[in-house]
């Protein structure tokens, strides 16, 4: 028998006795890219996930004949892997490519299979002792399409063991396959807890390195939201920050940063103060800082927002305090997306603290002694994790940044000792509810922007050492922007155009 592979270990980064990340599917082309970024063959992974898969089911299903249906993607590679090592073992094999190789690695592992590997020209007649999901990976979206979901149905009818590769192809729809035992490949897959009628998973360490899921990569970007060709006013969102009177220049940062993500409009409810920059919408109270405000008042410009950023400069006056909590309960009851940031955090964390789980898209950005105040208790990343959930991530800003949805983490190591400077942190809440604001997830914003802020930073830091300040970083967002996104092939970031 081909021996099992060693598990994920399970616990990463500064001694810390994290639990290994459960990842979204829609995180695969990601960490695929990062790992290619960081020196990873995807031909050798994808030989060390076929390894895996032949050892898994010499280990399910140690005699008899083994079916591998095969799509035409990096998972069926991974499947005519396993299927040509387990000829190679003596195992009797027959594959059916449900669809043809059509990327070059899939090909290419196609072509290696022994002589003594049937390929199936249609559905197998007999039925075999095991059935290797090889069709659909973790990049499947949406319902399957002809020919799969033809093949999902005959598969499901053969009444044999399924073995799935990563997850089981049809996973979120109600042609996914039941299968006994699913190899996550290096992480498991957030949807196999909500997926009924499916077995056991095990996690296997095919090479890819931990630092391309467990830290944030420049392959993030690749969530960074294209711009339309036909765009006009309102299709790139509208942002309503809330805060200023006492500390008007957090506000002004934070504004100025939303405006860089390439959102439409900016609005900014605040009491009296300096001017803001003509590009952001004024609706100002009267006084020296924000009081609680008419619902008529308020509400409608909680209807215009795509996302509302509550904190930068708010003070901790009581007036200003009760301003922020009428704002967040208004924008939770409407559904708004937030970022809570600063004295918005100290406000509502009571509030945080007591939400009850559901489909709030909210970000948190404390620094270590405003999570303090939000946890209520003792500050690691530990407990960090265990607050942080999809409804409510947390983005903890430190010399080692923790970004945490509950269900994954990741660690942000870049930044240098200026951006202790005032006003970064403002700047990254701009940044965040910026890109929320143009649709992108509360973690999708969050490591984006302190992706984006700390590599402008450390850029500035080896320029000009400590002689910059928080306007220097918000005037380099644009250089460091395209600097990330040229590698990827995403600038400028629009969307290429639907032909026909």
């Amino acid at each position: 028998m081909i021996p099992l592979a060693p598990a994920v270990p399970q616990g990463h980064g500064r001694g810390m006795a994290l639990p290994p990340p459960l990842l979204p599917m829609d995180e695969t082309a990601v960490i695929d890219a990062a790992a290619v970024a960081l020196g990873a063959d995807l031909a050798v992974l994808m030989a060390e996930a076929g390894a895996a898969v032949a050892r898994e089911a010499q280990r399910l299903v140690p005699a008899g004949p083994i079916l591998v249906a095969c799509g035409g993607g990096a998972n069926g590679g991974d499947g005519y892997v396993a299927a040509r090592l387990l000829a190679e073992a003596g195992r009797p094999v027959e594959v059916w490519p449900v669809v043809p190789p059509t990327s070059p690695l899939c090909r290419r592992v196609a072509a290696q299979l022994p002589e003594g590997v049937r390929r199936l020209p249609g559905p197998p007649i007999a039925v075999p002792g095991l059935v290797i999901d090889a069709v659909l990976g973790a990049g499947q979206q949406g319902a399957p399409r002809e020919p799969v979901a033809t093949a999902l149905h005959i598969l499901a009818r053969l009444g044999a063991p399924i073995l799935a590769v990563d997850v089981p192809s049809g996973i979120g729809s109600t042609l996914c396959l039941p299968a006994r035992r699913t190899v996550c490949l290096q992480a498991a897959k957030r949807e196999l807890l909500t997926q009924p009628g499916l077995g056991e998973f095990t996690t296997v360490d095919i090479g890819v390195p931990p630092a391309a899921y467990l830290e944030v990569q420049p392959a993030a970007l690749l969530r960074f939201p294209l711009l339309r060709p036909d765009a006009h006013k309102g299709v790139n969102g509208e942002v309503l920050a809330i805060g200023g009177g006492t500390f008007p220049g957090a506000l002004e940062f934070a504004v100025r940063a939303a405006v860089r993500t390439g959102c439409d409009l900016v609005r900014a409810w605040t009491a009296d103060g300096p001017p803001l920059p003509p590009t952001v919408v004024l609706h100002r109270q009267e006084g020296p800082h924000l009081r609680p405000a008419r619902p008529e008042e308020l509400s409608p410009l909680l209807a215009r927002a795509s996302a509302v950023l509550i904190g930068p400069g708010l003070g901790r006056e009581d007036d200003a305090i009760a301003a922020a909590r009428q704002a967040f309960s208004l924008a939770w009851e409407m559904g708004v997306p937030m970022v809570i940031d600063a004295d918005g955090i100290a406000a509502c964390a009571d509030l945080l603290r007591a939400m009850p789980e559901g489909d709030a898209r909210i970000l948190l950005t404390p620094h270590r002694g405003e999570a303090r105040t939000l946890l209520a208790g003792p500050v690691h990343d530990e407990a960090v994790h265990a607050f942080a959930r999809r409804d409510r991530v947390v983005l903890l800003k430190g010399q080692v940044d923790l970004l945490s949805d509950g269900w994954r983490w990741q660690h942000n190591r870049r930044g240098n000792p200026r951006m202790a400077v005032g006003g970064t942190g403002d700047v990254l809440a701009g940044l965040a509810v910026g890109l929320m604001a143009r649709g992108c997830s509360s973690f999708d914003a969050a490591r984006l922007a302190v992706l984006w802020i700390t590599t402008a930073a450390d850029e500035l830091w080896n320029e000009q050492g400590p002689c910059y300040d928080a306007l220097d970083v918000i005037e380099r967002l644009p250089a460091t922007l395209r600097g990330l996104l040229e590698p990827l092939h995403r600038w400028p970031p629009i969307q290429a155009l639907a032909l026909g």
